[in-house]
């Protein structure tokens, strides 16, 4: 394990020894974790079952937030590190949750192109207090 090329995973979180240099060239060893694909699948599950079925489609958004909220909140608060490698899977299920909140506003609205309504889905949902991830 102390090569840095495996690891292993434990409570969602994926767990490797890397060996790191200051910049006098002292040689140290720290432990990196991120995310695992396993959690990270979890999590883009909650929220497709949320926002992905018809009967979605007559809720309003303000119930979607106010339903994914609390799970984002603690997500969060779990899986944060001051990594690099897992504010980039953070800031990659951001994207996922605003591409699947447009998703789910272009079908309530019956747009065809969801893509064009990306800015005010965008908007709306930094109005409404969509919490983050990264």
């Amino acid at each position: 394990m102390w090569d840095g090329k495996e690891g292993f995973d434990f409570l969602g979180m994926h767990h490797r020894k890397t060996r790191e240099q200051t910049s006098t060239g002292k040689v140290y060893y720290t432990t990196k974790q991120w995310l695992t694909k396993k959690a990270e699948c979890h999590i883009r599950e909650v929220v497709k079952e949320r926002l992905a079925p018809p009967f979605a489609r007559v809720k309003s958004m303000e119930s979607h937030i106010e339903y994914l909220n609390p799970k984002i909140r603690g997500w969060r608060n779990y899986y944060a590190t001051p990594h690099t490698h897992s504010k980039r899977k953070m800031a990659d299920l951001d994207w996922y949750i605003v591409q699947a909140f447009t998703r789910w506003y272009a079908k309530k609205t019956k747009k065809r192109r969801y893509l064009s309504v990306w800015p005010k889905v965008e908007e709306m949902l930094c109005k409404q207090g969509l919490l983050k991830l990264a």
